[in-house]
């Protein structure tokens, strides 16, 4: 295998792919990327089984001299290419002893490879649904529910995101017990069967990455085991050559599990509704919740006849902070405890008004805007 080519256009490839590669996998050979180099194109695969990046980077006329397939470390090699002084022209060539060389100018390096056919492949979905949506729908969704995925939960299905497929509309929906988030946008076609599948956590912040801010249709394709979906990021690429494209695979492996009834939580009979301006309760939470308690973030909400809000927060201290305001509420008085930080991560998402849906202390709280009808949110109250 032999290679000429510019500094910015490999680099940009190994960088598309470079967070999938899992450094601390018992197989060695995951810590290294896969090169397939052809007359036409370099395909370059990273993988840590359950999530795989491949990208196909078409060459100017001349820059392969040699085809041929080889895995190179993933770090030592980006870290190098990095190093390079911009514009370089790289040259990686494979020596007889299975070592690369690479060249650039008056710099040289040797490194060891492994054989690219002990690289593991993910393969593609069986069977797949074809889902076209719009690329910047999809980002909008993933931004507006990702935060409420869980981190870390024994229930595994809780630490990816529920994309679900019905009719003409896709949905997203992240939980982590303490909160939901929904949101839906429509399809290109009409499905006859409802397609669900849990992307894990990782693969979701991979794939809003590469969805960059690019404008366009992309394809999902749905499978029993997979999720996949090809992505055009040859816009990112500064001073492309006329004619070279940069295009990504994403495949990521399926979480086995049953996700929860979201349905359930988000239908209920909300008998009080309180209208607040987002800008507002943004910075009473940001302030009030400075003297929350650390770990628990609880910020007390006491509604009261007339319009009246009163928000207010104390700790273990005994300090305490307390502010009131006037909002759109005409319902009974209730007080209920939110977590901080929960409530500030749904304002985030709106840009308009807040609509808070509340039945009683102790009952889930649904927030929505009408201005952003698409997304909806729940949050569990905290014992008073």
């Amino acid at each position: 295998m032999q290679l000429n080519v510019n500094r910015e256009l490999l680099l940009e490839s190994l960088s598309s792919v470079a967070s999938a590669v899992e450094r601390r996998n018992p197989m060695a050979v995951l810590a290294n990327i896969k090169f397939e180099l052809s007359p036409e194109q370099l395909v370059l695969t990273a993988s840590d089984l359950e999530l795989e990046l491949k990208t196909t980077l078409s060459l100017p006329e001349g820059a392969c001299i040699e085809a041929g397939a080889i895995t190179m470390p993933a770090k030592k090699l980006i870290d190098i290419i990095k190093s390079l002084p911009p514009g370089a022209q790289v040259q990686l060539a494979l020596s007889a002893a299975d070592k690369c060389t690479i060249k650039a100018g008056s710099s040289r390096f040797s490194m060891g490879t492994l054989p690219a056919a002990d690289f593991p492949t993910l393969g593609s979905p069986d069977q797949p649904e074809q889902v076209t949506v719009s690329r910047s729908d999809l980002k909008q969704l993933i931004a507006g529910t990702g935060f409420a995925m869980a981190v870390q939960d024994v229930r595994f299905y809780l630490t990816g995101m529920l994309f679900e497929v019905e009719g003409d509309e896709i949905r997203t929906i992240a939980t982590d017990g303490h909160r939901l988030a929904f949101g839906r946008a429509k399809t290109a076609q009409n499905i006859s069967e409802t397609l669900q599948a849990v992307v894990p956590r990782k693969a979701i912040n991979e794939l809003q990455r590469l969805l960059g801010s690019e404008q366009g249709d992309l394809q999902l394709a749905v499978g029993r085991e997979f999720l996949q979906v090809v992505i055009d990021i040859t816009p990112q690429i500064k001073g492309a050559p006329e004619g070279v494209t940069l295009v990504t695979q994403f495949t990521a492996r399926l979480i086995d599990g049953k996700f929860p009834d979201y349905l359930r939580v988000m239908m209920q009979d909300t008998t009080k509704v309180a209208t607040v301006d987002r800008d507002q309760i943004k910075q009473v939470l940001q302030r009030v919740s400075i003297l929350s308690h650390e770990r628990s973030r609880g910020v007390i909400f006491e509604f009261k006849p007339e319009g009246k809000l009163q928000v207010r927060a104390n700790n273990a201290e005994q300090d305490e902070a307390v502010e009131d305001l006037q909002v759109d509420y005409n319902g009974d008085e209730i007080e209920v405890q939110f977590n901080a930080s929960y409530l500030l991560d749904v304002i985030n998402v709106f840009d308009g008004p807040l609509r808070l849906n509340l039945t009683d202390p102790n009952a889930s709280v649904l927030v929505n805007s009408s201005e952003m009808a698409d997304f909806q949110y729940v949050i569990m109250p905290m014992r008073i």
